[in-house]
């Protein structure tokens, strides 16, 4: 087995390996990115419209383009309000039922998380206010919506007096100079098969990993190997560690000397090597002690040191 791993080209083995993972890294992305492209761009103008909004950096026309075609380009939009400081819509993307109304005020749901509320004027929906972060993860995991629907299941007002109402998650922005707000009102309609994307992903991903992973304790192993250190042990500490096995291995080795002619790992302060008799070290004529090319005298005896030629 030794013998084996000590003739494994690495240079070459990782120039593969880089390669491959680049290649599968790039297709994954491509299929992922075309698999969520809508949810995606919905993600990425959602961000930009509010970034705009709280900047105070944007034209009211540009932005209800912008979020009519959010609006269009995905199923999950039951509908986008922009209301002023009031609370009148002055806008809506789909005309749907809350368009209706006059103006869009929302209250606490009693009996019910902070994060619940129903609208004052019709009480049939509820509507769960959602973080950014919660956002993202109900446009990708098809899970999330099951997960709020559930959240609602156990609560005991919600089994009581609640079972005909619609949930529905909201997000919103608001200008603070202008009062202006932007509600997102989404169902969730998740990728048929997104989960499954995302697991094989990420399967793939922990595949590359551990191959890495073990890459890396390999090469130390020949390293150790040919350095006459115990492979088994260095080895050892690199799959155990990774990076910091690594660094040890690579502080251990700046300690030592190693020998021109065996590639051996030599303590600094042998004049031979151990494994094949070459001179390491030149030694001071006079007592024998190791001194270095650029000493112009010896540091135990004081004797003046002359360089070999």
């Amino acid at each position: 087995m030794n013998k084996f791993i000590e003739k494994l080209q690495f240079k070459k083995i990782v120039i593969f390996y880089i390669a491959i993972a680049l290649i599968v890294g790039i297709t994954l992305l491509v299929c992922i990115g075309e698999k969520f492209q809508n949810k995606l761009k919905f993600i990425y103008d959602y961000h930009y419209i509010k970034e705009s909004l709280e900047k105070n950096n944007y034209n009211f026309e540009d932005i209800k383009g912008k979020i009519q075609e959010m609006s269009d380009n995905t199923e999950d939009v039951k509908d986008i309000l922009i209301m002023d400081k009031e609370n009148k819509i002055t806008y809506s993307t789909k005309s749907s039922e809350f368009a209706n109304q006059e103006t869009f005020t929302l209250n606490k749901a009693d009996d019910m998380p902070n994060h619940y509320f129903i609208n004052a004027d019709d009480n049939n929906n509820i509507f769960r206010l959602t973080s950014d972060k919660e956002l993202i993860i109900s446009t990708v995991l098809s899970n999330f919506d099951t997960e709020i629907q559930k959240e609602c299941e156990d609560e005991v007002f919600y089994e009581e007096n609640y079972q005909d109402k619609n949930v529905y998650l909201l997000s919103y922005i608001t200008n603070e100079n202008t009062g202006e707000k932007i509600y997102f009102i989404n169902e969730i309609h998740p990728v048929e098969n997104g989960k499954t994307y995302i697991k094989v992903a990420l399967a793939v991903m922990m595949f590359f990993f551990m191959i890495y992973w073990v890459l890396l304790a390999l090469y130390i192993y020949q390293n150790a190997l040919k350095s006459k250190l115990n492979p088994y042990l260095w080895g050892g500490i690199t799959l155990i560690t990774n990076i910091a096995g690594v660094i040890i291995y690579i502080i251990y080795k700046q300690n030592q000397k190693t020998c021109f002619k065996c590639g051996a790992s030599q303590d600094k302060s042998h004049i031979y090597c151990t494994y094949c008799g070459a001179k390491l070290n030149e030694t001071c004529k006079k007592c024998g002690s190791v001194v270095n090319n650029n000493d112009k005298y010896c540091a135990k005896c004081g004797e003046k040191h002359k360089k070999e030629e």
